[in-house]
């Protein structure tokens, strides 16, 4: 996505392009959070990931409440149902950086939850800056005495200086909605009307409102004088029918009809007080097929639209928060809705702060820009720090396909891998690997099954022995002039020490060289990318070396580490082991010493590194 690739120039100078920029949230006490559970916002974009109940809407909260004048009150405040428990001499609260460009350095303000008397009423969800507390890992600065620093007060850094733009898309409801699906029925019921009817008395207007479909109607003929108009300018008991009343723009127009893949020709936005509401939101939409308002249109049409003006309208560095962009929109939507958001954070210097169960909303950020909360033992919630889409996927529930392959040369190298993944905290990055040993051994896998493989579609691992490596990187086709097409063969040889069989026209000819040349090239290609190796000789020095039993000597001869690894589990079985009972006495040994072998946090590692360069398919 081209937008994201814009934000990712701006990597180790967010602070200084984004006003205000708020670096990371942390959480000494704050809900249901793990006490120091923190968010670093590594790029202007970031997704909140995780279950029901996580925390996500808390985290959004908090960051509503950061900046000066704003408090998380507003939305977290206790009631007899929900008391907000407060520990002794310690309260709720949370800490947060941003770069004080006079200071030339990163500060923390931390905010905590106080009771404070306010317009003569006793107010205790008032949040407010405090001053730094060592106890919560707070850094005092060293400032001379008489210095004057812009941005600090006596005691505490005080809160950035930034708007906040708060949407919740399962609130954004047009006016029709709000009232159809969720106000009170009208007060007179339909019997006293008829009795009143049967009597032969004159009946007023508002005795004929039986229904809320009665309601929808009377309130429609309102709404059509106001569309008619064009303006405010309509009353209705001496009160204007519209506080608000206009066409989109075409800016506006434009990204609606971008995000929601349709074509449209205007759009006029209505703000009201009908159906029984106060400040209603209203649209008419019109295509090239005909016209109809919110009462017809998707409710996804709607959210995005009043979040499509109300970002445009937002000012430079808003920080905007979003809870739910997902809802009732479809995949291509939500997509084309995170590039808007992207290039608003570019063109705005808008850092936007997202919670979503979407994995089309977060397929293409990259992995730091997804935090994903998980629970712990305890019941708290803390968050993963980085996590790929594909992982992230499963935490929310999908977990079919999106799986890297991984093909070794044997059982062992099975065994290794398995054991390498152990050592990964993610559990839902460990699921994302599949692993399968390939009987014909790393010949059979070069020469036959790569130039199957890389015909194919999904995401696929060749992990051999070292001692199958011979040169540290392979060329990239890329580099290569079609006039050396000729050399192609003797290359793929020298750096991967095979002659690949690829199918091509020509049979005992020799093939269509041209044909050959294509495969050569898509195959140095595919194993530039999808071919490594593990960092020993074998799965059997790697397994010695583990177990802290390697011989030197025999320091990157496979075959000397073979042998004495069979006999090692020849002693431990009592009687000659074969291949199997090898291959099981040398998983144990891994297992009992997983925790300290190098070799197989470097296996890890190689998996993430090609977990890394695997993203999920974009629409956009």
């Amino acid at each position: 996505m081209k937008e994201l690739e814009e934000l990712e120039k701006l990597r180790g100078k967010i602070h200084l392009v984004f006003p205000s920029y708020i670096t990371h949230i942390r959480f000494p006490r704050y809900k249901n959070m793990a006490a120091g559970a923190r968010i670093d916002f590594d790029f202007p974009v970031t997704a909140l990931v995780g279950s029901n109940g996580s925390g996500k809407t808390s985290v959004l909260n908090a960051l509503y409440g950061a900046p000066i004048r704003k408090s998380t009150g507003e939305y977290w405040f206790s009631t007899k149902v929900d008391p907000i428990e407060e520990g002794e001499g310690s309260p709720n609260r949370f800490i947060y950086g941003h770069y004080n460009k006079l200071f030339k350095g990163f500060v923390e303000t931390r905010k905590a939850r106080v009771r404070k008397v306010r317009n003569g009423r006793d107010d205790p969800n008032y949040w407010e800056p405090t001053k730094e507390a060592p106890g919560d890992d707070m850094v005092v600065p060293v400032i001379p005495a008489g210095k004057v620093v812009d941005g600090r007060s006596l005691d505490r850094w005080n809160p950035v200086k930034r708007k906040v733009l708060y949407i919740n898309f399962r609130k954004e409801l047009s006016a029709f909605d709000k009232y159809f699906y969720f106000g009170k029925q009208p007060v007179v019921s339909a019997q006293n009307a008829a009795a009143t009817e049967a009597k032969g008395a004159k009946v007023k207007a508002s005795r004929r409102i039986h229904t809320k479909m009665d309601q929808v109607r009377y309130d429609s003929n309102l709404l059509a004088r106001a569309i008619a108009a064009g303006d405010t300018s309509e009353l209705y008991r001496n009160r204007k029918i519209a506080t608000e009343n206009r066409l989109l723009t075409p800016e506006e127009l434009a990204v609606v009809s971008y995000v929601l893949g349709r074509e449209y020709v205007e759009a006029r936005w209505l703000r009201h007080r009908l159906f029984k509401g106060d400040g209603g939101l209203s649209i008419l939409f019109k295509t090239k097929h005909g016209r109809y308002s919110e009462a017809f249109a998707g409710s996804g049409e709607v959210a995005v639209t009043s979040c499509v003006v109300q970002v445009l309208d937002a000012s430079k560095g808003t920080l905007l928060l979003l809870d739910e962009p997902e809802v009732s929109l479809h995949p291509g939507a939500q997509e084309r809705l995170l590039a808007f958001l992207a290039q608003m954070a570019k063109r705005k210097q808008m850092q936007v702060v997202f919670s979503t169960h979407s994995p089309h909303l977060i397929s293409a950020l990259p992995d730091d820009a997804i935090k994903a909360f998980h629970q712990l033992a305890d019941g708290e919630f803390s968050v993963i720090p980085a996590t790929h889409p594909y992982a992230a996927f499963r935490r929310l529930g999908a977990t079919h396909g999106n799986q890297v392959l991984v093909i070794v040369e044997d059982r062992l190298a099975q065994a290794v891998v398995r054991q390498a993944l152990s050592t990964i905290d993610d559990d839902a990055a460990r699921q994302l690997f599949r692993v399968e040993y390939h009987p014909g051994g790393a010949s059979s896998i070069l020469t036959s099954r790569i130039p199957v493989l890389m015909e194919g579609t999904g995401h696929m691992l060749v992990l051999l022995d070292g001692d199958q490596k011979k040169v540290d990187e392979i060329s990239s086709p890329d580099d290569i002039p079609i006039a050396e097409n000729g050399k192609l063969e003797a290359l793929i040889l020298e750096q991967v020490g095979v002659r690949p069989e690829f199918s091509v026209d020509g049979g005992a000819s020799g093939g269509n060289p041209a044909q050959r040349a294509a495969a050569q090239r898509k195959y140095l290609a595919w194993v530039r990318k999808n071919l490594a190796y593990i960092p020993t000789s074998s799965p059997e020095e790697l397994v010695l070396r583990a177990a802290g039993l390697m011989d030197e000597k025999e320091n990157g001869n496979s075959q000397a580490c073979k042998v004495r690894l069979q006999a090692l589990a020849s002693d431990n079985l009592g009687a000659q082991a074969g291949s199997a009972e090898t291959d099981s006495y040398g998983d144990v040994l891994l297992g009992m010493h997983r925790a300290k072998s190098d070799e197989l946090k470097e296996v890890a590692k190689r998996l993430m590194a090609y977990l890394a360069t695997v993203k999920p398919a974009s629409a956009v």
